[in-house]
This record gives structure tokens, sequence and C-alpha cells, in this order.
């Protein structure tokens, strides 16, 4: 099992945004020394909501400052970027990390970013599609050519060549059953952080991918299965709802940027507006339950495990600095999950190892 950090980079009231910076660089450094193993930088653009607009820029700064940790992204929102630029940049924080690169990619949702940059939200699909193809191929070959709908190229090379050969690591969020389904027959790693989805869905979604890998010949043993989720660990019934009040309005201020129904590509209206709705009637119960994994490390651990048994995962990522939850307590809840719960599968994993095989025993 490996775990990971994730940030949003938002900016509560009274911070500024040189301090959300700083600050989460320092954190990402204590991550690393507290023995995580990796980060993921969240990409948005125009709102306070999340003010990072280049998780690969901040990454060279990361890459910089740790030793072991991954550098991940979650996710890079494709349409939004030029390819062939968007390939030199991953490749040159993979030469400077030497290798510590994951690349998680999505299609976007909020308006407001397309919007910004002038790119119509009804191509996000057919741009996600193409600039994911010319990624695979500029970052894993030295010469190639691609003709598409939008982006056309002749005998192009992208410099620097990737440290990782091939190229780093590609992640495509994922959240419909189809998606789950569809990505495991062709064997493409997938994220996800599957909030308030009940476990009998994700459970089902889950299986859609293992068994789709199955049948058209991938070892998912060879793959990183991640899941994001909100975190908070330590003691005491007062810190545990601070930590839960704190995600509550983070995933209510998340309904005022995802796209209202006359923003929403036609087919995903009906999607957007239960959401929506979901979050307008969202309580504080329904976040201590179903909003992420709050309580003390044996309650951390318990979840953790049940999601690693139920769903397969083995790369557990949490968003340990809740939005306007204070920097203090959210160092805290990092130190206990670094001090309880990794060790508590490291363990694990040791005693597994130490296992013998079937074959080994019968010679």
């Amino acid at each position: 099992m490996k775990f990971g950090i994730m940030n949003l980079f938002p900016v509560a009231d009274g911070a500024s945004d040189h301090q959300v910076l700083r600050e989460t660089l320092e954190e990402i450094q204590l991550a690393d020394e507290l023995g995580f193993d990796s980060v993921w930088l969240a990409e948005h653009h125009f709102s306070k909501y999340g003010i990072l607009g280049s998780p690969l820029n901040f990454g060279m700064a990361v890459a910089e400052r740790t030793r072991r940790i991954t550098i991940g992204t979650a996710v890079l929102v494709l349409p939004l970027h030029h390819p062939l630029r968007l390939a030199e940049d991953i490749a040159a924080l993979d030469v400077l990390s030497g290798g510590r690169v994951s690349i998680g990619v999505g299609r976007g949702y909020q308006p407001a970013e397309f919007t910004g940059f002038g790119v119509p939200l009804a191509e996000s699909k057919q741009r996600y599609q193409e600039t994911l193809e010319i990624l695979r191929l500029a970052l894993s070959q030295e010469n190639f050519s691609y003709h598409g709908e939008i982006f056309h190229y002749d005998n192009v090379t992208t410099y620097p060549r990737p440290f990782t050969p091939g190229g780093p690591p590609i992640l495509q969020g994922t959240v419909s059953p189809e998606s789950f389904r569809q990505r495991g027959a062709v064997g493409e790693s997938i994220i996800t952080s599957p909030n308030f989805t009940p476990l009998g869905i994700m459970q089902k979604n889950f299986d859609l991918y293992r068994q789709s890998m199955r049948d058209n010949g991938f070892d998912l043993s060879t793959y990183d299965l991640p899941f994001m989720q909100q975190v908070w660990c330590g003691d005491g019934d007062e810190g545990l709802r601070t930590a839960a009040t704190a995600a509550m309005n983070y995933y209510k201020s998340v309904g005022k940027v995802i796209p209202g129904s006359e923003d929403a590509i036609a087919q995903e209206r009906a999607y957007y507006a239960a959401v929506a709705k979901n979050i307008e009637l969202l309580t504080l119960e329904q976040t201590l339950t179903h909003g992420g994994n709050f309580g003390s490390a044996e309650r951390v651990i318990e979840t953790i495990e049940m999601l690693r048994d139920q769903l397969g995962i083995n790369h557990y990522i949490g968003w340990l600095r809740i939005p306007s939850l204070d920097r203090a307590a959210a160092l805290r809840s990092m130190e206990e999950f670094a001090d309880k719960v990794i060790p508590h599968f490291r363990a694990q994993d040791r005693a597994a190892e130490r296992v013998p095989t079937a074959e080994a025993v019968l010679g």
C-alpha cells in the first residue's frame, strides 16, 4: 500500500496567495520527511477555489526540495493545454525529479475556466482525447506525426526527452461505470475521488475495471490503483467535528463552481443538476459518514482496509489539508497519520512478503 497527500490550493478568508503557495510547499517537504509516497497537485484557474494554474511549474519547486516523494497531478485539465508544450513541461519535470512523476489528467468541468481560455466547453471531449493521444506519442517517440480534428503535426520531436523510458505514467480521472469498463478493457491507469458515492456503487465500478483488465489480459497487480479522499486523523470529538465541518464547507463551495444547466454539455445536465442538489442538502452528519475518512487512527485504518479489501486500491491519497481547516490541526493530523496509519500498513506489507508462496513450499 502506498500513501499520498493531495492539495487543492484554495485561498481561505484572511490568507494570501503567497501564503498558500509557500505553506503548501513546506507541507510537501514535511510529507516527504514523514514517509508519504506521493503528492498530488490540482489545476484550477480564475478563482480562489484553487489558485494553482500550473501544477508542473510548481512541481519543479517540489522536485528541488524533496528527495523521494513522487510528484503527481490531480488533474491536468487537458483541453486547456497545448499538447506539445504540455509534453515538454512533463518531460522537464520528469528529468529534474529523476523520474518521480505521475500524470493524472482529466477533461475539466468548470465553465469559467474554459471561457477564460477561449476554449469551447462543447469541444472538451475531443480536445481531451486528442491531447492525450499526442502526449503519449510525444513522450514515447522521438519523431511522430498526428492528424486529428483539432491538432495536426508532421515529423515532430519534443525536448527534453523524458527521464522515464516512454514517459511518466498517465492516469485518467474516472467517474462513470462505462469509463471504468472502457479503461480497464485497454489497460489504462485511472485515478478517482468518489466522495459521497455509496460503497456498493464504487465496488461495482472497481469490479468493472478489474474484470475488464482480466478479460483483456492485463495484470492489475502491476498497476497503481489510487483513490483520493478527505482525511482527518486524530482524537477527540471536537477536532473530529471541526474537520468534518471544514470538509462540508468545501463541498458546498464546489456547488458554486460546477456547471449550471445552461453551461453543461447537454447530455451531462441531469448529472450536474443532481450533484448540485445533493450538495445543497448536505449535512454535517452525512459528511462525517460519507464525505471522507474522519476519526481516530484506528478508525482511519479500518476505512482504508475496507477500501483495500472491497475495491482493491493500493495507493491511498489523503486530502489531509482540508480547505478552511486550521493549518496547525491539519499538520497534526498529517503527523498522526504518518506516525500510526502508515506504519500499520507497512508492517502488513512486510508480513505478506515473508509468507512463502505455495510454489516455494512445494519446491
